[in-house]
């Protein structure tokens, strides 16, 4: 039976809001997240007047005490295919590096692009990124977002949830051997008629691991109301793409003004999160406009 959350959100609420930099007036949300040490590493989505995306960073102190707050972005669009903005960070903690996949805007399409930082240049505020490039080349003619891969290799093979918009909008997963070439793709999540999720799925964050299995927290939206909630599924340690669990109930919804209130309303929307030894810690963005944080036990 699959399992409640109960979250308990931050009395900071919104913990990034909007400034007067030229480049986050409009909006501030949408973030990825690592934890290295004992600070909390954001990088979160930002859009002024240009309507340009840039990635901005904060570092924190507990889960919502903001302790630097950079005035300038850290990742700004470099090549043609980002060329209209950068947005919705996953980070992942890879192969010794810290990756960030990333929505590249181009015109009107969206494409999963990456970059790669040393952690210790992360740490002394060095923004020595590698050369940007396409994570899917060889899909580049069509949407792609939500993209996320699993922090570490299962049977010696990279393992990538993204979802390409063809003619539905579900979570796929592909497995590769070098993070170029991806092969064995497989449909995962599919929105569920009648349900909460029931127009389309996205992923939240990269996969959690726990003792047993995966936690995946993803977004769904409702057709109705066009209400974006979160809910999670549970994947098979070594075989990722077999779901053990998936949530019958949303773990997570537009309650607040602030959720309910915004460039889009109603939507709550994660890019990432850590577990915190039993305390999931999720960082999410709410109605486009603003970053929140917020923490639950969990029972797995």
């Amino acid at each position: 039976m699959a399992k409640k959350l109960k979250f308990h959100r931050s009395p900071c609420n919104p913990i990034l809001t909007p400034t007067q930099n030229w480049w986050e007036t409009r909006l501030t949300c949408n973030a990825g997240v690592i934890r290295l040490g004992d600070r909390i590493h954001l990088f979160y989505t930002a859009r002024g007047q240009d309507d340009v995306a840039r990635i901005g960073y904060a570092r924190l102190s507990g889960y919502d005490q903001v302790e630097e707050r950079l005035p300038h972005p850290v990742l700004v669009p470099e090549d043609w295919f980002e060329q209209d903005g950068v947005e919705d960070p996953r980070v992942i903690p890879l192969d010794g590096q810290v990756r960030v996949i990333y929505a590249g805007k181009e015109r009107d399409m969206a494409r999963p692009c990456e970059t790669a930082i040393d952690p210790q240049h992360l740490l002394k505020g060095h923004w020595a990124w590698s050369k940007h490039r396409l994570l899917l080349p060889t899909m580049v003619g069509f949407h792609n977002r939500n993209v996320a891969y699993f922090p570490r290799r299962i049977a010696d093979r990279y393992v990538l949830l993204h979802r390409p918009m063809t003619l539905a909008e579900h979570v796929w997963l592909s497995y590769s051997y070098d993070l170029v070439h991806w092969y064995d793709h497989q449909e995962l999540l599919t929105p569920r008629p009648g349900y909460w999720d029931d127009a389309k799925v996205g992923i939240a964050g990269p996969p959690l691991e726990l003792d047993d299995c995966w936690l995946l927290i993803y977004h769904g939206v409702e057709a109705r109301t066009w209400t974006y909630r979160l809910g999670y599924v549970l994947l098979d340690k070594e075989v990722p793409e077999h779901i053990l669990e998936r949530s019958e109930e949303p773990i997570l919804e537009p309650e607040e003004e602030y959720e309910r209130v915004g460039v889009a309303p109603n939507v709550v929307f994660s890019c990432g999160g850590f577990l915190d030894g039993r305390t999931l810690v999720l960082y999410y963005g709410a109605a486009d406009q603003v970053l929140c944080v917020a923490w639950a036990e969990i029972p797995w």
